[in-house]
């Protein structure tokens, strides 16, 4: 007799990585393969980072230091935020999750966009939270008015994800604070701001400052992204401290690794490389974006390091890229495709390959 697993699990669709390199080059007999699907930094982590990590080596047979406090101090003093306001965990993967395990439970729900990053549905259908999904807006943003008329009495947590994955956008500043404003005190507000140093629209404004002030917000963020750093997994929150006391007792310790505290350290103290990766991503944003307008697809103003596209068969030309050693990402609902920037090599392939297919300008 197999184990009884719960038998409400095929509800819950395990989240889709994009595609490896490996793996489409062993199907489609391809040499070298480009990766643009899964919103990654297509340079290495600094070169001083790198270092750090190396001279850090002989230290993997101690565990960490759960509390993270030199990258907590890192943190507090890049941010201007005290440090018992800071969160460290496995990348903002794992904060969003303990935060619904935090919030959810039966007889709860969780309000968030749809489409957005699929870890708020996996890990409020997880809990047994009631999923309430708001279909985003006509320019492919959070439609803010009909989120908190989705709030119903028993929500306990709502999902912002600001810029969106996987659509790119941004919702302003000023709606984004009168939203907050008008959901109640208990409901706690998560704000996913994973990809806020890609952003150059003025609207957009973190709500680090409100997590700061109120209670009931927590704002979330990657090393991941600009810091090249997805292969390390760290991130970090900023909440009120009593909400940190709660959320940690149900983290699993060590979360953090050694090496990545000492990356992430590091990585801080670079800004200047921040800024040279950030008017290097607008660059291939901006080139994408043109040729992609160009030949009639519709694209979303991208305020990330990727793209959110449409195309008239989506499916045919995911497929006919795949085969040309090019892995972007399909994205529900069908008709449209998620492409990240890569170095200006890996873009200009996805264009000969779209070219090769027949999307042409």
């Amino acid at each position: 007799m197999p184990p009884r697993f719960r038998s409400d699990l095929e509800r819950i669709q395990p989240y889709r990585p994009g595609r490896s390199i490996a793996d489409v080059a062993a199907e489609f007999g391809v040499q070298e393969v480009a990766k643009l699907a899964s919103n990654e930094n297509p340079e290495p982590p600094f070169p001083e980072v790198q270092q750090a990590i190396a001279a850090s080596l002989g230290g993997l047979n101690r565990y960490p230091d759960n509390a993270k406090p030199d990258l907590t101090a890192a943190l507090a003093d890049h941010l201007g935020v005290g440090p018992e306001r800071i969160w460290c965990g496995g990348a903002s993967n794992e904060l969003t999750l303990i935060s619904a395990l935090s919030m959810g439970g039966p007889a709860t729900s969780a309000v968030y966009a749809w489409p957005s990053f699929e870890l708020y549905r996996i890990g409020s259908l997880a809990i047994f939270s009631d999923t309430l999904e708001v279909p985003l807006d006509d320019l492919h943003r959070h439609d803010l008015d009909a989120m908190q008329a989705a709030i119903r009495d028993d929500t306990t947590v709502v999902y912002i994800c600001n810029p969106n994955n996987p659509t790119s956008t941004v919702v302003a500043g000023d709606a984004l604070e009168r939203f907050i404003d008008a959901v109640s005190d208990d409901i706690l507000i998560v704000v996913d701001e994973a990809y806020h140093e890609y952003t150059t629209a003025e609207e957009y404004r973190s709500m680090l400052p409100l997590a700061m002030e109120r209670s009931n917000v927590l704002v979330t963020r990657t090393f991941s992204k600009i810091y090249s750093l997805a292969g390390l997994r760290v991130g970090y929150a900023v909440t009120a401290p009593q909400n940190i006391a709660q959320l940690r007792r149900i983290q699993l310790p060590f979360s953090v690794s050694n090496l990545a505290e000492v990356a992430a350290v590091e990585a801080l103290k670079h800004q200047d490389r921040v800024a040279e990766r950030h008017h290097a991503n607008r660059a291939g944003i901006a080139y994408l974006t043109s040729g992609l307008r160009h030949r009639r697809s519709e694209v979303a103003d991208s305020q990330t390091n990727f793209v959110y596209a449409s195309f008239e068969d989506a499916a045919a030309v995911n497929e006919g890229l795949l085969q040309r050693g090019v892995i972007v990402r399909p994205v529900i609902p069908d008709g449209w495709l998620r492409i990240n920037t890569g170095t200006h090599a890996e873009m200009e392939r996805f264009f000969m390959a779209l070219d090769e297919i027949g999307v042409r300008d």
